[in-house]
């Protein structure tokens, strides 16, 4: 499963002396917020409590934040809260963007990150063939996005085996005058679907996907996962 590197979120200046990076992972269906604390100021740091804005896939802790307390000057710690998505949802700009207040013994911190798409990706996102393609036809070629994935010297199986392993499942693979075409699904944690198509020309590094939904806001995030995982 493609975790995406840490990013430094609330720096040391803004923190008051605190550092905290961070990125999102997925595990057996258990979605974390992976985090790095870092104390750069003179005194110890203790009484961590975090919270988050209503955003768009109802992302919430599963638990209180655990810190070891005090995280003494110059020391760093890893923290991983379990997350879930049946909080209270409310349509973010970004549309995975996550407002976040973090609170210490010395004051409260607001700092904004974005959360990956793909740890939205579910691992029953597998689409039966035959609902595939009338799913294909039923939604209107305006819902049809098309974007290159450049600079990948893969193949067809390779692909299908990578993006596989972070639920993104080929439904059917086929040769059309010597391109290899996968059509592939995934399912979001809110129940939407994205279907793709993905044109590989062996030994071309340029791929062209085709993503179909519903919901169009979600086919951009989609594409970065994408372009991500392939390329991780």
């Amino acid at each position: 499963m493609y975790t995406a590197p840490k990013q430094v979120w609330l720096p040391a200046a803004k923190g008051k002396g605190m550092e905290l990076s961070g990125t999102f992972s997925r595990h057996n269906g258990q979605i974390s917020m992976d985090m790095t604390f870092t104390n750069k100021a003179m005194q110890g740091i203790s009484n961590l409590a975090i919270q988050f804005n209503k955003n768009s896939f109802g992302v919430i802790p599963a638990q209180p934040l655990s810190v070891p307390a005090p995280l003494n000057p110059n020391q760093t710690v890893d923290v991983s809260l379990p997350v879930t998505t049946n909080g209270p949802v409310q349509k973010m700009d970004p549309l995975t963007n996550l407002q976040v207040a973090i609170k210490n013994n010395v004051d409260i911190f607001y700092f904004g990150c974005v959360v990956p798409m793909n740890v939205f990706f579910t691992e029953d996102g597998q689409m039966d063939k035959r609902v595939f393609l009338a799913t294909w036809k039923d939604i209107p070629s305006q819902n049809e996005v098309q974007y290159t994935v450049q600079g990948i010297l893969l193949s067809a199986d390779a692909v299908s085996q990578k993006m596989q392993q972070s639920n993104v499942f080929t439904i059917a693979k086929r040769n059309v005058e010597g391109q290899d075409m996968l059509y592939q699904s995934i399912k979001l944690t809110n129940g939407i679907w994205i279907l793709a198509e993905l044109k590989i020309q062996p030994g071309n590094p340029i791929f062209t996907l085709s993503l179909k939904s519903r919901a169009m806001e979600v086919t951009a995030g989609v594409f970065q996962s994408y372009d991500a995982i392939i390329r991780s």
